[in-house]
């Protein structure tokens, strides 16, 4: 096992020695041959929580499906950086979910992450790969709706609830029902494209959302922070967001309304 903090720094690999890296349920291997690079990764299809990284010079396994990776003879430089989804990720509470009118409430969400592969001083990236299998999922309707990642991990009412995992990003998200009526989920629908990576003391964090639902009539804003979150020291910049969330941009995070998202 390594400290989380360990992984992210840079690593200087000869030839003929292979960076093993071990986490969540993904296996890869990094491997410097002469004049190229090769990569393989494994997922399994069963959750974990492991996190392990060494440099060895055991033989280049040939029973591993590896892609080859042509850069200049003297890179001898691989980073690992975390990546969060590229598509939006449907998220479910551990129950459906009633929230009284003019009531709020703090979710924290682990959201899974991606390694990132780069290379060199430039940090040029190879390859993404996930660390844990996403299945494939539709939210909204057939006509309007969007193709997304579907999580088991279940949203959490506090930390303490939450599992310390390195191979995920704690997301929270506050919920404010501003309007006169219940608000009824069972599913949340979040867009971690938008969302930047922070490193904490013990876990990777994310910058902060907020909902504020006005009724099932009424658009509702999303606002995500620009700033890192004020948990567990989580100050440094690890990952950039993807892509910017638009002000203006309209869209949606429950099965049951429309909202609005912005950024303040």
């Amino acid at each position: 096992m390594i400290d989380i903090h360990q992984l992210w720094k840079p690593n200087v690999i000869e030839k003929n020695q292979t960076l093993d890296v071990c986490m969540g349920s993904l296996h890869a291997w990094i491997h410097r041959g002469e004049k190229e690079w090769r990569i393989a990764h494994e997922l399994q299809s069963e959750s974990c929580e492991r996190c392990a990284s060494s440099i060895s010079t055991e033989p280049f396994r040939s029973d591993l499906d590896w892609m080859r990776l042509i850069v200049e003879d003297q890179v001898g430089r691989v980073q690992l950086k975390p990546q969060l989804p590229d598509r939006p990720l449907i998220v479910r509470p551990e129950m459906p979910m009633c929230l009284m009118p003019k009531q709020s409430v703090q979710f924290f969400i682990g959201i899974p992450i991606w390694l990132a592969i780069t290379f060199g001083a430039k940090h040029e990236q190879a390859i993404e790969i996930p660390t844990q299998p996403l299945s494939n999922s539709w939210f909204g309707q057939f006509t309007e709706g969007e193709l997304c990642y579907a999580m088991k991990t279940t949203a959490k009412l506090s930390l303490e609830g939450l599992q310390t995992s390195p191979q995920r990003a704690v997301f929270p998200l506050e919920i404010r029902n501003l309007s006169e009526e219940k608000l009824n989920f069972e599913r949340l629908c979040i867009r971690p494209q938008h969302l930047n990576i922070y490193q904490g003391e013990s876990r990777l964090w994310t910058n902060k959302g907020r909902v504020s639902y006005r009724g099932e009539d009424n658009w509702s804003r999303i606002v995500y922070t620009s700033k890192a979150p004020e948990f567990d020291q989580a100050k440094y910049l690890l990952g950039k967001a993807r892509t910017a969330l638009q002000r203006g941009a309209f869209l949606k995070t429950f099965d049951t309304f429309k909202q609005r998202a912005d950024i303040p």
